[in-house]
């Protein structure tokens, strides 16, 4: 996975503890026709701000990696199932997402309904990201 970088200020908007999801969202605002929101499946571990302008997610290196999936207690056997992000910050030490897969999905800001929820029947997918 290559690191992807969104362009528009992300809030951590809700997490689900029954269904381990976790959502970012970037709202529309001016000059933006979508709102964009990221999706994480199966979250095992977050170390999170509540505000990233630009949002960039990227690989952990390697020795970060097994780190984060030792501290979120996925056994060895399930390691490659699982994505260890960094979310860097330029004014603070990064964040970070263990989770199964995450996905980047467009709303129309138009679509009064769908501001903060993801729904794929009315959403458009943009990236999908999933361990390699």
């Amino acid at each position: 996975m290559e690191t992807l970088t969104l362009q528009r200020p992300f809030r951590l908007w809700r997490y689900g503890v029954s269904h381990s999801e976790l959502l970012m969202h970037g709202h529309a605002g001016a000059g933006c026709d979508e709102h964009v929101n990221v999706l994480f499946v199966d979250v095992r571990a977050v170390k999170l701000r509540t505000l990233y302008d630009p949002l960039i997610l990227q690989p952990a290196d390697e020795q970060t990696r097994l780190g984060l999936l030792d501290f979120a207690q996925v056994p060895q056997r399930f390691h490659a199932q699982f994505l260890s992000l960094a979310l860097p910050a330029p004014d603070a030490e990064p964040g970070f997402i263990v989770c199964a897969s995450a996905t980047v999905l467009a709303t129309a800001s138009t679509d009064r309904a769908e501001v903060y929820g993801w729904n794929r029947d009315r959403s458009r997918v943009l990236h999908r990201l999933s361990p390699s």
